[in-house]
């Protein structure tokens, strides 16, 4: 009973998935590019698998490299790693991960700029020191985060058209 109500209740509201509505802006095919970064190469092949990831989990779309429907270019702006609180120490024991992006969006002769943030929290051990790899996690998670909100933004702007 329950099933048909809510089936019924998003049937009856227009309730369409984010995804309808991105695929307007961007299609099923999309070539992904990432802008290296020559001071975090290796950050930036991380934004590279997420973006991957994204295009098949999220918009349910395909990666392209031929005869594409669109194009997603980004360009990682800045990225920060900052503490955010101590132990009673004095040792940092809770750091964010903050990333900025660019993103330019093209389809035919549709061109969107998009700039999108994210971040991600994390802890550490009191008296241990932070590896590069809790880094390069912390800054995949943030920027999972800011490919959800650039994600969000696409769908927003597919709703106009």
């Amino acid at each position: 009973m329950r099933f048909i109500f809510f089936a019924l209740f998003f049937i009856a509201c227009g309730y369409k998935q984010s995804s309808i509505y991105q695929k307007k802006i961007l299609g099923n095919n999309i070539h992904p590019e990432v802008i290296i970064d020559i001071k975090n190469p290796r950050e930036t092949i991380f934004l590279k698998d997420a973006l991957n990831d994204a295009i098949y989990t999220i918009l349910h779309g395909n990666v392209c490299y031929n005869n594409c429907d669109s194009k997603i270019v980004i360009n990682s702006s800045s990225s920060s790693l900052e503490v955010l609180d101590y132990d009673k120490n004095g040792y940092p024991v809770l750091y964010r991960s903050k990333v900025s992006l660019s993103v330019d969006v093209f389809k035919k002769s549709l061109h969107k700029h998009y700039v999108v943030s994210g971040s991600y929290d994390f802890r550490i051990e009191p008296q241990s020191i932070l590896n590069d790899e809790a880094k390069l996690t912390a800054f995949k998670n943030a920027s999972i985060n800011a490919l959800d909100k650039l994600f969000a933004l696409i769908a927003k702007d597919g709703v106009k058209l």
